[in-house]
């Protein structure tokens, strides 16, 4: 993309984990129903288990993996369809967080007040995050995790000035 000052792509080995059990653990159950009858009284049906293989498999492959980008017009950060954007005119600065990630209760999408101010949290286990001070919005503050937090800070700063 033109105008482009960071794009990074992290994958998220547990969420991709966890889901991949959930899926082949349904997926072993349908084919044991399918192939063996159904197990006790009241068996889920198949359609069900389709359906939730279905489910979890979108949801795995949506929230694999979380898009940073800084660009021209602002900050996207996502994981998948699910993305938001911050336009230079709503950003203050930006810092490195120093809550705990505990704090936000796992990872994904969260929200959590720290300091008295509202946060949004795109976050993955074990990567640092960079808070995006914010003018406007439900949000004080965005946060979102990054391999490069530096770099990504970096950029920001260099978005601000430009903005100026």
């Amino acid at each position: 993309m033109a105008g482009t000052m960071y794009e990074e792509r992290i994958y998220s080995r547990w969420n991709i984990t966890i889901m991949s059990i959930v899926v082949f653990a349904l997926l072993a159950v349908l084919i044991r129903q399918l192939v063996a009858g159904p197990l006790g009284t009241n068996p889920a049906p198949n359609s069900f288990l389709m359906g939730m293989i279905v489910l979890f498999l979108a949801i795995g492959v949506n929230f694999a993996a979380l898009r940073v980008s800084v660009d021209m017009r602002g900050i996207l950060v996502g994981y998948g369809i699910i993305r938001h954007q911050i336009p230079w005119g709503e950003v203050v600065g930006c810092r490195l967080d120093e809550a705990s990630a505990i704090r936000y209760g796992g990872w994904g999408i969260r929200t959590g007040w720290v300091g008295g101010k509202r946060r949004l949290v795109y976050n993955i286990i074990g990567a640092p995050r960079v808070v995006v001070e914010k003018r406007l919005g439900n949000y004080q503050e965005f946060i979102f995790s990054t391999g490069n937090p530096e770099a990504v800070m970096k950029a920001i700063n260099e978005g601000l000035g430009r903005r100026s």
